[in-house]
């Protein structure tokens, strides 16, 4: 394995949320990487995305993360040196039909991971996966900063600033204050792309599921334009910002605070084209455009981040452009659908991914 990654090493990691789409990945990505860990998240459905990629953890607890007792008798359990938490609901998409749902789980479980490992002695590093939706909504062709200001009208992403906000409240006023051995940090992403999010609200898997099919992709907003980027791409950020965290615990307290990671300009494309850079894959380039919708949420037309903080304090590098992130997904789902396991398929890209990392 790429000695990069040696810290990794039988590190004792709590990672919540584990068997979503990014945490599923994440498991793998750490599982390659030798840390020892411990899963927390709601019980897995049958058809799971973490059963079929063979992902594996040291200790899989399943429960809710607004449960703080049960999360509680996991943490003090496993005794985690390092937290990344990705439990939260992940989707705009819907969100008015459920905001009590969505900000309890978002918000409320912020604040028990948090307000838990206050006192815990044995964490030293804390990174709480946000969004790029927490930002308010400047319909800007400027990128946001992580010092643009916050904002939200729909649940989704209401909840997104709360997290934001609870966990600068957590590290200002109770780890800064009192615990400074403990490195505190939110990642804020653009939208993450890759094989197992069957979220079919969401561009690519609505996408991957119509062309498999035969079908033709109903696209609403096709020059809305979005930020893409392959999930390993930003989850290898993580890993370098909670790295960063540790390392620089009991020592400094500037590496805490917000890190945008997003992709470069070439990942800044506008939704039609996407759908005719996969179809053109499954030899079939066209779509047709919605003409209406019900959907009373207000999309966002542009949003881009500026990620020059992640690319100068962490050398954060991204791997894969949207072209090669796009080839490794189609590729992936062709050979699946081919009969190749989709556990060997994902293995196989984390250790190249990993090789490949400079």
């Amino acid at each position: 394995m790429n000695e990069r990654f040696e810290f990794w090493r039988k590190k004792r990691v709590l990672l919540t949320g584990h068997t979503g789409f990014k945490g599923t990945w994440m498991s793998l990505m750490l599982e390659a990487l030798g840390a020892e860990v411990c899963g927390y998240a709601l019980p897995l459905s049958e058809y799971s995305f973490y059963k079929k990629s063979g992902a594996a953890v040291t200790e899989h607890n399943e429960g809710d993360i607004a449960d703080r007792q049960a999360l509680e008798r996991v943490v003090t359990g496993f005794k985690p040196e390092i937290v990344i938490h990705l439990a939260s609901y992940s989707s705009l998409d819907g969100s008015d039909k459920i905001p009590d749902y969505i900000l309890q789980t978002n918000i409320m479980g912020v604040v028990n991971l948090l307000d838990i490992s206050r006192s815990l002695e044995y964490i030293k590093s804390i990174v709480i996966v946000t969004s790029d939706k927490c930002y308010k909504n400047l319909e800007s062709e400027k990128p946001y900063t992580e010092e643009c200001e916050l904002g939200a009208e729909d649940p989704y992403s209401v909840s997104k600033v709360g997290q934001e906000l609870i966990t600068n409240c957590y590290q200002k006023t109770f780890f800064e204050q009192s615990r400074r051995d403990v490195g505190i940090a939110t990642a804020r992403a653009s939208n993450v792309i890759g094989v197992g999010d069957y979220n079919i609200s969401r561009l690519m898997p609505y996408l991957l599921d119509s062309f498999v099919n035969g079908r033709t992709p109903q696209i609403r907003n096709p020059h809305s334009i979005r930020s893409w980027q392959y999930v390993l791409d930003v989850l290898y950020g993580y890993l370098l910002l909670a790295e960063k965290l540790y390392e620089s615990a009991g020592i400094t307290t500037q590496y805490n605070g917000a890190y945008n990671f997003g992709p470069e300009e070439d990942g800044f494309v506008q939704v039609g084209q996407v759908a005719e850079m996969v179809g053109k894959r499954f030899s079939n380039t066209s779509y047709a455009r919605l003409q209406s919708t019900c959907s009373i949420l207000k999309e966002t037309n542009i949003l881009k981040l500026d990620s020059t903080k992640a690319k100068t304090i962490l050398n954060w590098k991204i791997q894969k452009n949207l072209e090669e992130a796009i080839a490794i997904i189609v590729d992936c789902i062709k050979k699946e659908k081919a009969g190749v396991s989709m556990a060997d398929l994902c293995h196989a890209q984390v250790c190249e991914y990993l090789k490949g990392v400079k």
